[in-house]
């Protein structure tokens, strides 16, 4: 009936409307309903919908629809349409009128489905009292009146009760789907309050506007479900006024009803409604279901003395009410899982929704102010969390309140002379109101500018209502239960009433022996199973919270001074500046955390600020004066890309704000930094509850596999894998920093990187480690105080000064533009690349690591862990066995791999170093040659020389391959600057020394008398030499070559021994 009164609505069809609404609302309120007076109500459907049908067959002949004409008052009113047009009699040819809706064409066949449904519904009802006794349609009239079905039409009921009556009575009882729609019906007013935010919403009126400051109301009530459950009957009632008034104004009666009252129009399609309404019914029906259960409370009911002949019936309704309350606690249990799950990951729902108000579509005022409450909570949660923690409902409150205000602001901001209200009584201007919000919006506008804040609205107060105190209890790190005690569930309700249905099922079973249902079944096989992946997934969280634990400063540091370079600029430089302090020093890293949050904060809230249509660059932009060709050193086209003369300079630019088309693209960099910054908090705060829980401190140690140790690394592969994963920074940092030097070179190939060069040295020829660690601690603060120094080179001086650097001055020396970048020297022209500094910085935090194991290696618990880092040249000094097991003989996968590294390692560096010479046709490539055939010379010999001999040769090749690698850099200042004369008058120390220039942006110059030798320039196959040659000294020191080596001199002796 519903979907027929929508397709056409006219006086023929409200029939099937206000029947529709009868039935629904007769069910809402629990009135019974008998099989005659069903299969009378169906019958009066059928006769009516049959009289419908005819009606409409008859109106297609010509004498018709001349009687009442389609234009008519009576045809428009009940419905009649000329769906055929009236032709010649002598012809028997159709004629279809096209030019009506589709709902004209579709309303015949849905009141003919509509027939057929109710006549079939009628058949099966008389079949079904003829096959069925009493008791069973007892029990199918008790399914039909359950709280937990839904709200279906009549027929449907009929059908579901002949199906019922086949099934048992265990069958029944036993569907999970009863008890889902209990729960259902049970928050039904969650719904409806719901439906009339989004009635509200989706069709703006002074009418819905109603519906809209009524629901808020009740959610902002502590008793809001009460207060729901009272209100039923007067929301269904106003709902079903608005559907009955839009019904007659949909009918075809435009000439005769008035369209508009005042402003507000009446004619609006209501589909969607209708279906809104459905959600107060529910709400009636679960209010007269509780005023019910009052009464019963009230009144107490007598016992009935039950015969001989009830108790087998009894025994039976008892064993069903079992299996019942068996799947209500599975349910429970579940329902408290996803409980669990929303108490914990809603808030993030919310910030999320935070972001998309802020950022969804134009920016205004009151956008910012919802940054602002965000980025407020995000600094409290980072720098204060005990007093975030009380503060955080005050804080939900006055975000549901603020956006209550923006909502109704926004809402009646549309209605036509409110615009006018606004501007007096604010005296701001039309432009002034819209920067703040304040705008008149289109349609398709309108819904998305209501909608998002309609549905953050209800994200919050679901988060205030329902999910905060859970949420509470969860992130309270005070008060933390014991694992061993939780048992696993959170809830300790959950516990009691599992215990509960457990001991009533144990008393059950000694009674009766009750056969399992398949439902049963498989919701025990499905426990088993989520338990099992329950374990596996927490061993897995936790060791990813583990690995999170140990490196999440080390990626927050990198991420925040990546976002840095991104963008090179006043405000950013107190990020670099924090950080590159905090990695060397990690006393104050906790420090620079909470800074940054809260200058990351601040940018944000900056750059919002700077995209507001008050604020224009234009009004205080500076046109700096183009210098004259005597007074300065750039060439004209230089000039005019310029930064100083390209436009004009606005000051704002250089503090790091600028206007931009997309505000979330432009802010997006320092939301993901605020975002891994609060990540990191939520960390450590985890691994603290963690801890608590489990009632054990941190490792002592900062590795992920406790158990492992130096004693355990002989075990096996897997043991050895789990070692190197823990210790290989420990053991290896060193060398990791010296490649990463190397890297630095490599990646700038500037005058700057040949300090980084003159440090490697430095170290290099110290040889040892011990002196190397006493000169360590210099070489961070350089590292901090050189990457500080260099990101303000990037940043330069303001532009809005309009000074140029001298270095572009008219002198006598004239510094071209590849001579200030190869210098790095900061330039409005040729600005410096400041994302090649990532490199540097990433040097510095190998190097913080490295200093933090130069002070753990002196300590015992590292010591016994993870073994001691001594590099003696002669590593059994002192040492009257060798500590590590003999692996030649191959007894383990793990003895087959010590075999190829440290016996058959040094052959292959050997050929590594041949193919770095072979493949660079160049001097330096001529010693990496002579150096191979050199060792090749010794052979085997080199390997049972003594150890300190051996170190000697093998420190010599190192040093050289630096050589090679500082030369190339220093000589990167003639193949990137002056290759236009060297291509000119030295060609040949282009093609001795292959000089090419292998940083992009300097000259793209071909010269076919002096081509250059790009494929045989570059440092990548000396950086990849430098790290087998590390790598191969390594194996040099290790107690493990010494097997080696005494195999080897074992084997020579027998070999020399006469036969």
């Amino acid at each position: 009936g519903k979907r027929t009164r929508i397709t056409l609505p006219s006086a023929f069809s409200a029939f099937y409307f206000l029947l529709f609404i009868g039935v629904c609302t007769w069910w809402a309120c629990h009135f019974p309903i008998s099989h005659l007076g069903f299969n009378a109500l169906c019958v009066m459907v059928a006769f009516f919908t049959g009289g419908h049908l005819v009606c409409l067959y008859l109106y297609q002949s010509s004498f018709a629809q001349d009687m009442f004409s389609p234009a008519g008052l009576w045809a428009r009113l009940f419905g009649l349409k000329a769906i055929i047009k009236p032709g010649n009699c002598s012809s028997f040819d159709i004629n279809l009128n096209t030019q009506h809706d589709w709902p004209v064409y579709v309303n015949p066949g849905i009141l003919f489905l509509l027939y057929i449904s109710v006549t079939i519904v009628l058949k099966i009802s008389s079949y079904s009292l003829g096959r069925t006794d009493k008791g069973t349609l007892h029990c199918a009239f008790t399914l039909i009146e359950d709280d937990s079905l839904p709200l279906i039409c009549v027929y449907i009921s009929e059908l579901v009760m002949f199906v019922c009556a086949g099934l048992s009575g265990e069958a029944a009882a036993d569907n999970p789907l009863r008890l889902v729609g209990r729960m259902i019906l049970h928050q039904s007013y969650i719904c409806a309050l719901i439906a009339m935010m989004v009635w509200s919403i989706t069709y703006h009126s002074w009418l819905t506007f109603v519906l809209l400051l009524w629901s808020c109301v009740i959610w902002m009530l502590r008793a809001r479900q009460r207060f729901a459950t009272l209100c039923s009957p007067f929301i269904l009632l106003y709902g079903l006024a608005l559907c009955c008034l839009q019904y007659v104004w949909a009918m075809d009666l435009e000439t005769e009803l008035p369209q508009h009252i005042g402003t507000m129009s009446l004619r609006q399609l209501g589909l969607d409604r209708l279906l809104f309404t459905l959600t107060f019914w529910l709400l009636l029906r679960q209010s007269v279901k509780d005023m019910f259960s009052r009464k019963k409370r009230i009144t107490a009911p007598l016992q009935e003395v039950t015969t001989g002949g009830e108790r087998e019936h009894q025994e039976r309704q008892f064993c069903l009410l079992f299996v019942t309350g068996r799947n209500e606690s599975i349910l429970k249990v579940f329902g408290g899982l996803v409980m669990s799950l929303y108490a914990k990951y809603w808030i993030y729902v919310c910030g999320g929704m935070f972001i998309m108000v802020s950022f969804a579509g134009k920016l205004v005022a009151y956008k910012i102010v919802y940054m602002l409450l965000f980025l407020l909570c995000l600094c409290l949660y980072q720098v204060y969390y005990s007093l975030w923690r009380r503060l955080l409902k005050a804080f939900w409150w006055l975000v549901v309140a603020y956006t209550m205000v923006v909502l109704i602001a926004i809402y009646t901001f549309q209605f036509e002379d409110f615009p006018g209200y606004w501007g007096n009584f604010t005296g701001f201007t039309e432009q002034q109101l819209a920067d703040m919000g304040l705008e008149t919006f289109k349609l398709s506008e309108l819904f998305t500018s209501i909608v998002i804040p309609g549905f953050f609205l209800l994200a919050c107060i679901l988060q205030l209502h329902y999910f905060h105190k859970p949420f509470m209890r969860i992130t309270d790190l005070e008060n933390d239960t014991p694992i061993h005690r939780k048992k696993g569930i959170e809830n300790p309700d959950l516990v009691q009433s599992t215990e509960e249905v457990r001991s009533e099922e144990e008393d059950l079973i000694t009674e009766q022996e009750v056969i399992p249902s398949k439902w049963g079944l498989v919701m025990d096989r499905l426990m088993v199973l989520s338990s099992k992946f329950s374990d596996t997934l927490t061993h897995v969280q936790s060791f990813i919270w583990r690995v999170l634990e140990l490196h999440i400063v080390k990626i927050v540091a990198y991420f925040v001074v990546w976002v840095a370079l991104l963008e090179p600029s006043a405000m950013n430089l107190v990020l670099v500046l924090l950080w590159s302090f905090a990695m060397p020093y990690g006393r104050f890293r906790a420090m620079a955390s909470c800074l940054s949050t809260i200058w990351v904060c601040v940018i944000i809230v900056c750059k919002m600020l700077y995209q507001l249509s008050v604020v224009n660059p234009a009004e205080y932009s500076n046109n700096c004066t183009v210098p004259m060709v005597n007074e300065t050193s750039l060439q004209p086209d230089e000039m005019l890309n310029s930064t100083l003369y390209k436009a004009p300079v606005d000051p704002a630019n250089w503090f790091g704000v600028r206007k931009d088309a997309t505000i979330l693209g432009y802010t997006k960099d320092h939301l993901l930094v605020l975002m891994l910054l609060v990540f990191e908090a939520t960390v450590y705060r985890h691994q603290i509850h963690h801890y608590r829980q489990q009632q054990r401190s941190p490792p002592p140690i900062p590795i992920i596999f406790p158990q492992t140790t130096r004693d355990t690394l002989d075990k096996g592969l897997l043991h050895c894998i789990k070692y190197l994963v823990d210790y290989s920074f420990y053991k290896f940092g060193l060398e990791i920093c010296f490649l990463m030097t190397v890297n630095v070179i490599g990646q700038r190939m500037n005058f700057l990187v040949i300090i980084h060069g003159c440090w490697l040295v430095a170290m290099m020829v110290q040889r040892r480690r011990a002196a190397i660690a006493k000169i360590w601690s210099k070489y961070c603060l350089f590292l901090v105080v050189f990457m500080i120094y260099q990101y303000v080179l990037c940043v330069g001086i303001p532009p809005a000064l309009c000074i140029d650097y001298p270095w572009r001055w008219r002198t006598s020396v004239t510094i071209h533009s590849a001579l200030v970048k190869w210098i790095y020297l900061p330039d409005f022209y040729t600005i410096p690349n400041s994302r090649n500094l990532i490199s540097d910085f990433l040097l510095l935090i190998c190097a913080s690591q490295q200093w933090a194991v130069f002070e753990n290696e002196k300590k015992e618990e590292w010591m016994v862990m993870g073994g001691e880092n001594k590099d003696k040249p002669d590593p059994m000094e002192d040492m009257p066995f060798n500590p590590a097991p003999n692996f030649i003989n191959c007894r383990s996968y793990l003895d087959m791999a010590k075999v190829l590294v440290f016996r058959y390692m040094y052959w292959f560096v050997l050929s590594v170093v041949f193919v770095t010479g072979a493949t660079r046709i160049s001097v330096f490539g001529l010693g990496y040659l002579m150096a191979c055939f050199f060792f090749l010379l010794f052979g085997t010999r080199l390997l049972i020389k003594p150890s300190r001999t051996r170190l000697v040769l093998w420190d010599c090749l190192i040093m050289y391959n630096v050589a090679v690698i500082i030369s190339k850099n220093i000589l990167s200042i003639l193949a990137c600057v002056f290759v236009l004369k060297m291509q000119k008058n030295f060609c040949w120390v282009i093609q001795l020394f292959s000089l090419v220039c292998t940083v992009k942006g300097y000259y793209d110059l071909s010269n076919k008398e002096c081509s250059l030798p790009v494929e045989e320039a570059g440092i990548i196959w000396d950086s990849i030499c430098f790290f087998f040659l590390l790598l191969q000294r390594r194996v040099f020191l290790s107690f493990y070559f010494l097997h080696v080596s005494a195999d080897l001199q074992a084997s020579a002796r027998q070999a020399s021994r006469p036969e």
